[in-house]
């Protein structure tokens, strides 16, 4: 009996866990939608779902797929996703020429065509700065396009909002339930516009450390 009630004791503990943890990566991911990010609706149904909350999902669903296909109608910008798809299935092969790179500079693989060496390391190397700089192309333009349309997808934005100030609040509830340090639950917001968070710090965003971008993130924490 008492086995049976440790063993209740820690998958209800487990329960208690995962749905912290699917209300934290919901606050992140919708948040991240109303900054017109690419993310992946069918993760985040799964955590509504998990969550108990599929009512909520089906609330707010068009809203989210309005939000996510705009990028689809800014010109230019659907050729441009699809080098970035073809870039980021390149990524392994890029992979693998490091490592044969790197066992043909310590002997294992004996090729001594200094050509193939510098081929194997210069191709990731294009790849990388490629796709590095195409994506952020991709997101000057969405950023560009919003700011010459400030009233683009307000009342789905707003509804996002709500959503979110709501998730934040249950958050809350279970850090409490639970004794939780809010501390575990930091997060790396686009906005800072909503109640019950503490902002620790706002960082201005930059392009391979060196030029800054147009937005800041916030990073913050749950507020008891």
């Amino acid at each position: 009996m008492g086995r049976y009630k440790l063993s209740k004791l820690g998958f209800r503990r487990k329960s208690e866990v995962d749905r912290l943890s699917d209300l934290h990566y919901l606050i992140l991911q919708l948040d991240s939608i109303r900054a017109f990010r690419r993310v992946g609706i069918e993760k985040i149904e799964n955590s509504f779902k998990r969550i108990n909350s599929t009512r909520v999902w089906r609330a707010i669903r068009s809203d989210i797929e309005e939000i996510v296909c705009l990028p689809n109608t800014i010109p230019g910008v659907p050729r441009l996703t699809k080098i970035v798809m073809i870039l980021r299935t390149l990524f392994f092969t890029c992979f693998i020429f490091i490592i044969l790179a790197l066992l043909i500079r310590i002997g294992v693989i004996p090729i001594h065509l200094p050509i193939i060496y510098f081929a194997l390391l210069a191709f990731p190397v294009f790849v990388i700065i490629a796709f590095v700089l195409i994506d952020f192309t991709i997101r000057r333009r969405i950023v560009k396009y919003e700011e010459e349309h400030p009233a683009m997808q307000s009342r789905e934005k707003e509804h996002i909002k709500a959503v979110i100030q709501e998730l934040i609040m249950k958050l809350l509830k279970e850090i409490e339930s639970c004794g939780e340090d809010p501390s575990n639950y930091r997060m790396r917001l686009f906005y800072e516009d909503y109640e019950r968070i503490k902002i620790i710090k706002e960082r201005k965003e930059k392009v391979f450390g060196i030029f800054k971008k147009k937005y800041s993130t916030y990073i913050a924490i749950p507020s008891l």
